[in-house]
């Protein structure tokens, strides 16, 4: 027996005793219950079961997954034994007696089987699946005990983990948990659940969740092959972040904390005045008073005695200004309000309906309980007025929720140990749905540290939290930001410059330069720390942090190109070296100290005190040194790079092309998307680029379809160079339409005979060679396309 399933073969109800289908999903009766298979798309398959002695319990609707309509084309076929669902990319079989699922690629090669499958019987609920013993499993959320998971029993309860380092066994269980893994052998496996929990990465794969508050799903993801297709498919399902506001790809600065107003303005003037490029800048909770004033969500008069003037006189100077807010409300500098929202209902309460206060680090507090739809109300609306005074962000802290009693019984009858996880998302979806009706053509910024499946779709910012300000804390930073990134969150980064400080050891002027080399390449640029976070303060090594900042505002047009492809396919900014299905081997998949860049740049940041040089391993390609591109490097080789402090170990792919934003610039209103350099290293295989520019202020620019797709070709071929250039896309306010690029030809062994654009030879006079560097330049004044030909 045969059926069609799917958006193109919609089928009415068809049994043959144990299967049914209802267009939507197939439904397999077997000894544990009925099996319902979901094909979501070609590649995403969801698995639910509901046992015949439930007992009351139910599905509660998917928080994890906002693709929720079916429209995979399959076609199912019955069987005696076997009942096997197959799409175009994954053949699904279930055993009809027990019920067991197994997956499998479009050629028939096993990629992941039940073992006891899924059971939603008891309180206690399991899936368990054979482990293929030959794979390497990644994500899970944010983990900074090691990038590759396997072996592991990794617990599902968010936590803080104040002064971390790369050694403290705390961290393998960190502030945003995922019941998430992703294969190298290219699959994901998401558990539809953020209850307390436990997966353990054993000789088995088992997922363990005691009264979850529904009963457990699981979605198969299968990605093509690779990590790139698997993390582009499992943002399809949970959501995927929208285009950021251009200035959060800028520098900001941010402090624990400063004081007041004159603080404030004195620091960004100090900056500017020392030749820093500055976006923006934190506030931490003493923008309300005092710490005895958490949650208090109001400036005060006597730190702050005119803060419109104050926001209106950053905005004037290109700088943004983002204030903490946190989920508590003290009971000492915030008691009137405390009690007012107590009688309306709005902090959290016990089982009996009586307030349920926490105890935070700054004393006896209610807890705003974000399950509620009044406090919600409340909380955005305190948000809405005072981001119309001219705040341009939102920081919110301790999300996890750092302090959640077990005591507490929600307002939509969840338990702390159910809703704690979720806590973080719901939280963030206030100021995110604030935002997109109140602001419907305003992009929104969110720093958030706490949640689970689905944050980035909140336009979260995350970031590694309370790190020690120590070699020991610069040392997991870079696994915490890969792992994040394969687990949807794209722009995970830390405290650059370390935030915990050691009162024995304050500061330290050589890790807070190699700090801040890794961090112009994260998606956040954002010095943080209790004490000195700010450039200024280390004057020995200032040149050499004002030269990377500014390198940061160089980079834009790239990173503005990688914030598209994570807008548009979820992709991370920054990548593990086998992202796209190559460098499998162990050595390439156990390194958490190198990372790509997109695909084209490869970064080695230098992780130890009083290092000079550096060992890298090379991924597949060619590499070409940035710093000296004299030197090149095959891939699969191993080499120690000169290091000296200012000096961060960085390598292009041979045939890439690298955008620059050469012209200094004190902020992002300033940057010029009409006048780039163009860096192009070329290689004897094609290769191509696409860079994306939009009206950077715009949430509509890709649903709208307004944006201008650049894409580049090269091509050496002996002594001779080509590239192709063509436009796509469509008009947007403020385009230029004609974009003045500079060229530079790396790698240009002698001087050309000629430099053509469109068959027209250039003068003389009109490119230069530098025989020194081997670098090749010329002026194109662009419009739609062009052809370029080095002979």
């Amino acid at each position: 027996m045969a059926l069609a399933v799917g958006a193109t073969a919609a089928v009415a109800a068809v049994t043959d005793g144990a299967l049914s289908s209802d267009g939507r999903s197939i439904e397999v009766r077997t000894d544990r219950g009925t099996l319902h298979i979901t094909p979501l798309t070609n590649d995403i398959f969801r698995v639910t079961v509901a046992p015949d002695d439930a007992r009351g319990a139910k599905y509660l609707p998917s928080q994890a997954a906002v693709l929720k309509n079916p429209f995979g084309d399959v076609r199912v076929t019955a069987a005696q034994r076997d009942v096997t669902i197959s799409s175009p990319t994954t053949s699904v079989v279930v055993n009809r007696k027990t019920g067991r699922v197994s997956f499998f690629d479009k050629d028939g090669r096993p990629l992941l089987q039940e073992a006891d499958g899924l059971d939603n019987r008891g309180e206690v609920k399991t899936i368990t699946f054979l482990n293929p013993g030959d794979q390497q499993f990644f994500g899970a959320g944010e983990r900074g005990h090691k990038l590759n998971l396997n072996g592991d029993t990794l617990v599902m309860y968010n936590r803080q983990n104040y002064g971390y380092t790369g050694t403290d066994p705390r961290i393998s269980q960190m502030n945003i948990t995922m019941p998430y893994v992703a294969s190298d052998a290219g699959y994901g496996l998401l558990v539809d659940d953020y209850n307390m929990a436990q997966l353990i990465l054993g000789d088995t794969i088992k997922y363990v969740s005691e009264n979850p508050p529904s009963l457990l799903s699981y979605y198969f993801i299968n990605g093509g092959g690779d990590l790139a297709g698997t993390t582009e498919r499992f943002t399809q399902l949970t959501g995927r972040q929208e285009l950021p506001p251009l200035w959060t790809l800028g520098y900001i600065t941010s402090k624990y904390g400063y004081r007041d107003q004159a603080e404030t303005l004195g620091v960004i003037d100090t900056l500017k005045t020392r030749g820093y490029p500055v976006d923006g800048i934190v506030l931490d909770l003493y923008w309300y008073g005092k710490e005895t004033d958490m949650g208090r969500l109001e400036w005060n008069p006597e730190q702050w005695p005119d803060p419109k003037g104050m926001l209106a006189k950053l905005r004037k100077e290109g700088v943004n200004l983002v204030p903490i807010s946190q989920p508590y409300i003290n009971k000492i500098g915030a008691l009137d309000q405390y009690k007012h929202l107590t009688e309306l209902g709005y902090l959290t309460r016990d089982a009996q309906g009586d307030p349920a206060d926490v105890t935070t680090w700054v004393g006896e507090a209610g807890m705003f309980d974000v399950s509620n739809p009044g406090t919600r109300e409340w909380l955005w609306n305190r948000y809405h007025s005072l981001t119309e005074d001219g705040i341009a962000g939102w920081w919110g802290d301790l999300g996890e929720p750092e302090v959640h009693p077990g005591n507490i019984v929600h307002n939509n009858g969840m338990t702390a140990r159910q809703y704690h996880n979720v806590y973080g998302n719901e939280w963030s979806r206030i100021l995110y749905e604030g935002f997109a009706q109140a602001y419907p053509e305003r992009r929104s910024m969110l720093l958030m540290r706490g949640g689970t499946t689905g944050l980035q779709r909140y336009n979260v910012f995350p970031w590694s939290t309370d790190v020690s300000r120590s070699w020991g804390g610069l040392e997991p930073q870079v696994r915490i930001m890969l792992g994040s990134g394969l687990s949807g969150l794209g722009y995970m980064s830390s405290d650059i410059g370390g935030f915990a400080v050691d009162p024995k050891h304050p500061t330290d002027s050589e890790l807070y330069v190699r700090w801040l080399e890794m961090g112009t390449f994260t998606p956040m640029l954002r010095t943080h720390a209790q004490l000195k976070p700010e450039p200024y303060h280390y004057p020995e090594v200032e040149d050499i942090s004002k030269r990377f900042i500014k390198m940061r505002y160089e980079w834009l047009p790239y990173n503005y190109t990688l914030a598209f492809e994570n807008a548009l396919k979820g992709l991370p900014l920054a990548r593990p070296l086998n992202f796209n299905g190559k460098n499998t081997d162990k050595k390439y998949t156990l390194l958490s100290d190198e990372y790509l860049w997109g695909n084209d740049v490869l970064v080695a940041p230098v992780m130890k005190k009083g290092a000079r040089s550096r060992s890298v391993l090379f991924p597949d390609g060619e590499w070409i040194d940035w710093n000296n591109p004299a030197l090149k490097y095959k891939g699969g080789t191993k080499a120690t790079v000169r290091a000296p402090l200012g000096t961060l170990p960085l390598f292009v792919r041979a045939g890439a092309f690298i955008p620059q934003c050469t012209k200094e610039i004190e902020n992002t209103t300033q940057y010029d998307p009409s006048q780039l350099t163009v860096r192009y290293f070329p290689s004897g295989a094609e290769s191509s680029y696409t860079l994306y520019d939009d009206d950077r202020t715009s949430r509509m620019s890709l649903s709208d379809g307004a944006y201008r797709l650049i894409n580049f070709t090269g091509k050496r071929d002996g002594r001779n160079i080509y590239i192709t250039i063509k436009t796509t896309g469509k008009e947007y306010a403020g385009m230029s339409p004609v974009i003045n690029f500079t060229f530079e030809i790396v790698g240009v062994k002698t001087t050309p005979k000629s430099v053509s654009i469109d068959g027209k030879p250039l003068a003389k006079g009109t490119y230069t060679y530098n025989a020194r560097t081997a670098t090749l330049t010329f002026p194109l004044a662009y419009k739609d396309a062009a052809s370029i030909e080095i002979r």
